[in-house]
């Protein structure tokens, strides 16, 4: 790749970007053969399972799955998530990845008010947006300070606005957060759902990172979920179990919503084949424990690399990413990007998401030898920036 001098980029006109509905993994437009390394996608750094990848494998098992119709409501992919969790299939409803899922769930509500949890997944705000401006949205922000933890001023504003809900309406609060990777403490999140239980209202609490998280089943609340009524728990089966083209997540919730969301969803939604990747990624269990132990130490090596950087602030977060803030006046993140695209590395520019600005970017944890590619290549916009 062409070599360009760190400092010629900041006359460039900044990264274009649509900012508050974009998203990171933005790969496919490079090409399948760009050799881009994608450090804006938070995905497992060990790939699909190999249970999984023996199915991509099978040439007539793919035949099989392409030429008939998959399960009308993908009866074989609840009962795998219902044996991993060990929650009753009543509880479980699946879709088209996180996504889908909050749109639907938006959908069939209906709600007045949304409050969101800053920063966050822009898909939060664009299916309140399309309630044909229906929904009044409340943006609650947390802080830098904080690593952008809910707490403190953040959660007594959120406390505060909770009064203002109506039967159905929504709070959505990711845990861990993207892209901070904050978590919402246990007793936050139950506090929370006994002030939004008197308003009729739901929690939607979002934990596609969970599975990223050391000992993510203290910090969940999947497992006592089934205690309450009004909570809504989405988690995504394509971070962690590296299948974010397969486009499939599901729900946790009290049947009553559950009911509902069958009811207004379209037939066929998952196909066979994400539902058999899935399936057997799930049953995987020695690939899950070595994930976990490689990730965390890939993370740690990463980490420690990371804080030697004298330009840049590490936001300790819990998932397999960072949110890093730029300290140095002479630069900001779509500098940074562009930079880095000339050396075949894509990072995630932050400035689009609500309380971020230009100088905060997100990168993920990948192998050992993309982070040290990546640390590299830092040090040196670092040294030729000063």
């Amino acid at each position: 790749m062409k070599k360009t001098s760190a400092t010629s980029f900041l006359s460039e006109a900044p990264v274009q970007e649509a900012f508050i509905f974009n998203h990171g993994g933005n790969i496919l437009p490079y090409g399948y053969k760009s050799g881009i390394i994608d450090f804006s996608a938070n995905i497992n750094p060990s790939g699909l399972s190999k249970k999984a990848a023996e199915i991509l494998k099978d040439f007539k098992l793919l035949k099989f799955y392409t030429e008939n119709y998959p399960e009308i409501y993908s009866e074989s992919f609840i009962q795998a998530l219902s044996d991993y969790h060990g929650i009753d299939k009543k509880y479980i409803f699946p879709g088209a990845g996180a996504a889908d899922l909050i749109f639907n769930i938006v959908n069939i509500l209906n709600p007045n008010n949304i409050i969101i949890v800053e920063p966050s997944f822009s898909e939060y705000e664009r299916a309140a947006a399309l309630q044909v401006g229906k929904s009044n949205i409340i943006h609650i922000n947390t802080y830098f300070s904080e690593n952008f933890e809910l707490k403190g001023k953040s959660l007594s504003k959120l406390l505060e606005n909770i009064k203002k809900l109506d039967k159905n309406d929504l709070i959505f609060i990711a845990s861990p957060s993207n892209p901070a990777g904050a978590i919402t403490r246990i007793n936050v999140v139950t506090e929370i759902l006994k002030q939004v239980k008197t308003k009729k209202a739901f929690l939607v609490l979002d934990e596609s990172f969970m599975d990223f998280c050391e000992e993510f089943s203290s910090k969940s609340f999947i497992a006592d979920g089934g205690k309450f009524d009004n909570l809504i728990i989405i988690r995504s089966m394509t971070k962690f179990f590296a299948m974010p083209g397969q486009r499939l997540g599901y729900i946790f919730a009290n049947p009553e919503i559950t009911i509902k969301l069958a009811g207004a969803s379209a037939p066929w939604k998952v196909t066979s084949l994400s539902a058999e990747i899935a399936s057997a990624s799930l049953k995987d269990k020695d690939y899950i424990l070595k994930s976990h132990n490689l990730l965390s130490k890939f993370k740690k090596d990463f980490l420690d690399k990371l804080k030697k950087l004298k330009s840049f602030e590490i936001i300790p977060g819990t998932a397999n990413f960072f949110l890093i803030k730029i300290k140095n006046a002479g630069f900001n993140a779509g500098d940074l990007k562009n930079y880095l695209l000339k050396y075949g590395i894509l990072i995630r520019h932050c400035g689009g998401y609500r309380s971020l600005d230009c100088k905060y970017f997100r990168i993920a944890v990948r192998k050992k030898s993309d982070n040290d590619y990546l640390i590299q290549k830092l040090k040196e916009f670092e040294a030729k920036i000063r």
